[in-house]
């Protein structure tokens, strides 16, 4: 693999849409580069240290939060010229997101008071009441005409769908739910409802108001944890507190199949690979990586943790679909601590089974699916990336001439061209050698 010289940043990075372009915040200074070249094409000065960047769906525009100025800064990468800003005082600013059509920005304010949604052509400013969340409970269906918005008002849930032609409510309907924590479109007719994590509750809703499914696998104990949509739109991975992902059919809304995150007696046509460290000579006093086919072990390695905590360190806590969704990949926990800390688990589709096991030294800080291609990336917060792919694993250590550096974070470029990796104050952008640019071959579906 290939690597651009390492650069430092404010802790802010995002790459534009169309893959051309990232942005990068340093000091008070937002600085757009090319991707190919790591050349500084554009720098913006800002009115104080951004909380966020966000680049438009057009790759047009950039939008910059100085949270503590209560305003939203806004720059064009086709005409240096033109800038906008937003300014949302008194009312403060909480989140802040693009439309789908690029032309219009909301902003959830502080306490979630309302979200305000502005047009740039005209400034005509929309207002929605109640939101529930700030982060969470707020989606666009296929075509961006319509929106969800979980709402909160006298005690209740409830879900609000908006038309984005002029901001009109189409629907408006209770949620029969303990605490609803997230809501967003399944498709153009169906709507997922995640609620309290203190009970096991899945719920499936049209956006008419009607109740399509309801999953409640058990009772009197933790619910879920985590969940993703697959690429392909026909599976839901939903993981729970009892350390199992359990998969629904997003055609019937039947429950499929649970993946079990067992420590003990897994299949012996499972693939394991163990990360292990080695030197090189004797006076090479550097550590190198490498992995090695393990047999199917007997128990897996594990930490034992507290259960009489609140938020307790365990169950799925992550599950991330492969482009073609021909594999899932979870995690048994939190990232930083959990049951299997350092463990990557990989299943596939066409039998629904486990398909490989991943064990590293340290443990895991992020993992990322290609979007184009059959490859998983994932860091441990060591001088190394790692790599599973159909061909097998493999580590990639970083330029020796970027001392000290720690890969805490790793992230593909929306084309899969490139990897974006990063310690707390530096990073360095990837370019893999092996083709990704190629439609994957495997699609069962």
């Amino acid at each position: 693999m290939n690597f651009s010289e390492t650069l430092t940043f404010g802790g802010l990075f995002e790459f534009s849409p169309d893959s051309k372009y990232f942005a990068i915040n340093r000091s008070s200074n937002l600085n757009i580069y090319q991707i190919k070249t790591t050349e500084l094409v554009f720098s913006f000065p800002l009115l104080d240290i951004p909380s966020q960047i966000l680049w438009s769906p057009n790759s047009e525009l950039i939008l910059a939060v100085c949270q503590k100025k209560n305003t939203l800064q806004l720059f064009s990468c086709i005409n240096r010229d033109w800038n906008g800003r937003i300014v949302m005082s008194p009312t403060g600013i909480s989140r802040v997101f693009w439309t789908p059509d690029s032309y219009h920005v909301g902003v959830v304010t502080d306490f979630n008071l309302r979200v305000s949604i502005w047009n740039l052509c005209d400034m005509i400013v929309y207002h929605i009441k109640n939101p529930k969340f700030e982060d969470k409970g707020l989606s666009f269906n296929s075509d961006g005409k319509f929106m969800l918005l979980a709402e909160r008002s006298e005690c209740k849930d409830y879900i609000g769908i908006y038309f984005t032609g002029d901001w009109s409510v189409v629907n408006h309907f209770a949620i029969d739910g303990i605490d609803i924590e997230d809501a967003f479109w399944a498709n153009d007719t169906t709507i997922i409802i995640i609620d309290s994590c203190v009970t096991y509750q899945l719920l499936i809703y049209s956006p008419l108001g009607y109740l399509v499914a309801r999953h409640r696998p058990y009772d009197n104990g933790l619910g879920i944890k985590s969940y993703s949509l697959s690429a392909n739109g026909v599976f839901l991975s939903v993981g729970s507190y009892d350390q199992s992902a359990r998969i629904f059919s997003k055609i019937s809304w039947r429950f499929l199949t649970e993946f079990e995150h067992k420590t003990e007696g897994l299949n012996q046509n499972v693939h394991v690979y163990k990360e292990e460290e080695y030197k090189e000579g004797f006076t090479d006093e550097k550590l190198y990586s490498r992995f090695v086919v393990q047999n199917t072990p007997q128990k897996l390695p594990s930490i034992k943790v507290p259960k009489d905590k609140p938020n307790p360190p365990i169950g799925v806590g992550a599950c991330e679909w492969s482009c073609n969704s021909a594999y899932l990949a979870t995690r048994n926990g939190n990232f930083y601590i959990d049951n299997n800390p350092n463990v990557v688990w990989i299943w596939k589709m066409n039998d629904l089974s486990l398909s490989t096991i991943l064990i590293e030294t340290q443990n895991l800080k992020n993992f990322e699916w290609s979007p184009k291609s059959l490859h998983l990336v994932f860091c441990t917060g060591t001088g190394r990336m790692f790599f599973w792919g159909s061909e097998g694993a493999s580590v990639c250590e970083v330029p020796l001439e970027s001392k000290d550096f720690k890969v805490n974070k790793v992230k593909w470029s929306p084309d899969g061209s490139c990897i974006f990796a990063c310690d707390k104050t530096r990073f360095m952008i990837g370019y893999p050698k092996f083709d990704i640019l190629e439609a994957p071959n495997e699609n069962y579906f």
